[in-house]
């Protein structure tokens, strides 16, 4: 099961308030994953006891303490009930992802975004995945045999990445692992590019001036097709897609009109009452992968440093 529907019937104060009910939580293998509200702090041991109680396939109950750390993706969490062990796994769509889940970023709630775009990628594909964590969309491309190349900065990640790929028995000629910044990424990434995958939506769009220029010095032809983009990015509920679209035009430094096929904009789910995240789907224009000031830019920038 990913989720626990039934209410646990805890208020705060005696209050009679549907919002204050707890109705759902996260269950990632043997670990439940709940973010409680300042009212129910006073009760989250009782909280987490009747977790436990009530699903004894959990051995462990998780409250999260902050916010998700901006450079490694994980989050500060405390344990509320059962055994003080984090290490899991987890199964989604018959891939196994083994981790220490106070040191990754997983999150069930995703499950059926990971199928979406893994559907939408045709098998031989080149993939690169910009910040692939433990690989809930490198594994499965590699799988259906896309030629994979999977990048997280995050150390734990990328150990645990290689350790779900031989967990899964993932032909190792499918799937190719790196441990580095983003850009750096990209940007030493020399062969052909069929889709990219940016799902850091707190701040993909922040890397998205990576591909400007970056096809400067190539000959137009075999190697050079234009790259189809998944990016990841949290937007306000009013015009979601409206503000993702002109995010991303703002970022690549062009116009909506540079694109032969506008932008297509997917609504993952609602993170707040005011937030989406969205996936933002294009094909990188012409203009920008060949954008001669760019390549002008970088060549100084080099030369400085």
């Amino acid at each position: 099961k990913q989720w626990y529907q039934r209410r646990v019937p805890i208020t705060a104060g005696g209050s009679t308030n549907n919002n204050e009910f707890i109705s759902s939580f996260e269950v990632v293998g043997r670990i439940a994953h709940l973010n409680l509200r300042e009212c129910h702090q006073q009760y989250k041991y009782v909280i987490g006891q009747v977790i436990l109680d009530k699903n004894p396939y959990l051995k462990t109950v998780v409250n999260k303490l902050d916010t998700i750390h901006s450079q490694y993706r994980y989050f500060d969490m405390e344990v509320i009930a059962g055994e003080e062990n984090f290490i899991t796994t987890a199964v989604e769509h018959k891939i196994k992802y083994t981790m220490d889940y106070s040191k990754v970023y997983w999150n069930s709630k995703l499950s059926s975004e990971h199928k979406r775009i893994v559907d939408l990628i045709p098998s031989g594909a080149i993939v690169l995945d910009m910040f692939c964590g433990i690989g809930p969309f490198a594994l499965p491309l590699a799988k259906k045999k896309c030629n994979v190349h999977a990048n997280d900065l995050n150390p734990e990640s990328y150990r645990y990445l290689q350790n779900n790929i031989k967990l899964n028995k993932i032909p190792l000629q499918h799937i190719h692992c790196y441990k580095e910044d983003g850009r750096k990424f990209i940007r030493s990434y020399e062969g052909q590019i069929d889709f990219v995958i940016m799902n850091l939506p707190a701040s993909a769009v922040d890397f998205l001036d990576t591909f400007r220029g970056l096809y400067n010095g190539r000959e137009e032809g075999q190697g050079t097709g234009l790259p189809t983009v998944f990016c990841y990015h949290f937007t306000d509920m009013l015009t979601p897609k409206k503000n993702a679209i002109k995010t991303v035009c703002e970022k690549l430094g062009c116009s909506e009109a540079a694109f032969k096929t506008p932008p297509q904009v997917h609504l993952v789910r609602k993170t707040a009452p005011k937030t989406w995240m969205t996936c933002v789907e294009f094909i990188v224009p012409h203009s920008v992968l060949y954008n001669e000031q760019e390549g002008k830019r970088l060549k100084l920038a080099e030369e400085r440093t």
